[in-house]
C-alpha cells in the first residue's frame, strides 16, 4: 500500500517532538545535566539540544546510548509515555484547567467506587501550611510544582486507590506529568473556554482572569499551548452542556 507523504511527515514531526520531550524528562528527573549526559552517553550537548527541542534526526544508535545512561529500553524512549496498567494500578487523575469539572466529578466518583478522593492544590496547602496563592507569591511557579511532586508522590506511596484532581499546569512541568502517566490512569476533563469562564465566575473566584480584558481569549491561548500535551492522558471527557452529576457516570 503506498504512503501518503503528507500524513507521514505530521507523524514523523509528532514522533520526533515526543521522543524530545521523553529524553528531557528522563534527564531531569535523573539529576542530570546536558553536559553530564553528553560525557555519559557520547551524544554531543548540540545533538542533544536539538533532540530535546523535537529538532534532531533521532537514530537507533543515539537512542540506545541515551538508554543505557537512562536504564530505560530503547522502545521506552519512542513510546514517550505509553507504560503498563500496572503501574497505575486502581488510580485515576483528572487533570484539567479551572472550571472543566474536576471537584465536581471526582466527588461524585469516589462516592460510587468508595475510594477516596484527594485535590492536590488541598493537599499542597496541607503539606506546607500555605495557601496555593500564598505559596506561589513567595516561592513562584517552580517552588508550587516542587510541592505538587511532594504531594502527588506522597498520595502513590500511601494509597493504592485513589482518585485526584491536578491543575492543568502540570503539563508544563515535564518532571511532574510524566510522573503522573506513568502512575495514575489520566483522564483529561474539558469544556469550551466560556464555560470553563461561566463556571469559575459562578464560585464568585475570578482568580486567574482578574485583570484580563479578553478572559476568553486568555485561556483559549492557554489551552491551545498545553493542548498537544493534554492529548497524552489516556482518556478525555468534555464537560461541555453537560451535566457534571450525570458525567460522572459516563
Amino acid at each position: 500500500m503506498a504512503v501518503n507523504t503528507q500524513d507521514l511527515d505530521p507523524a514523523l514531526v509528532e514522533l520526533t517532538r515526543r521522543i524530545g520531550f521523553h529524553v528531557r524528562s528522563l534527564r531531569r528527573a535523573n539529576g542530570l545535566s546536558r553536559r553530564t549526559l553528553s560525557e555519559n552517553s557520547g551524544v554531543s550537548e548540540r545533538y542533544l539540544a536539538k533532540l530535546e527541542a523535537g529538532d534532531g534526526n533521532v537514530s537507533v544508535g543515539i537512542l540506545y546510548r541515551l538508554s543505557l545512561v537512562f536504564g530505560c529500553a530503547v522502545e521506552s524512549l519512542v513510546a514517550g509515555g505509553k507504560f503498563s496498567k500496572s503501574e497505575k494500578s486502581h488510580r485515576i487523575a483528572l487533570v484539567g484547567v479551572r472550571g472543566g469539572g474536576k471537584t465536581t466529578l471526582g466527588k461524585a466518583i469516589s462516592s460510587a467506587l468508595g475510594v477516596d478522593f484527594i485535590e492536590i492544590s488541598k493537599q499542597i496547602t496541607a503539606i506546607s501550611g500555605l495557601a496555593v496563592r500564598e505559596m506561589i507569591s513567595l516561592y513562584g511557579q517552580e517552588g508550587f510544582r516542587r510541592y505538587e511532586q511532594d504531594a502527588i508522590a506522597a498520595i502513590l506511596k500511601g494509597q493504592e486507590k485513589v482518585i485526584i484532581a491536578v491543575g492543568g499546569g502540570i503539563v508544563e512541568t515535564p518532571e511532574n506529568y510524566e510522573f503522573l502517566l506513568r502512575h495514575f490512569h489520566t483522564v483529561w476533563i474539558k469544556a469550551s473556554p466560556a464555560e470553563h469562564i461561566e463556571r469559575v465566575q459562578n464560585q464568585g473566584d475570578y482568580r486567574p482572569m482578574r485583570g484580563f480584558d479578553a478572559a476568553e481569549e486568555h485561556l483559549r491561548n492557554i489551552l491551545g499551548r498545553r493542548e498537544l500535551e493534554f492529548s497524552r492522558m489516556d482518556f478525555e471527557l468534555s464537560t461541555e452542556g453537560v451535566d457534571l452529576a450525570r458525567s460522572s457516570r459516563i
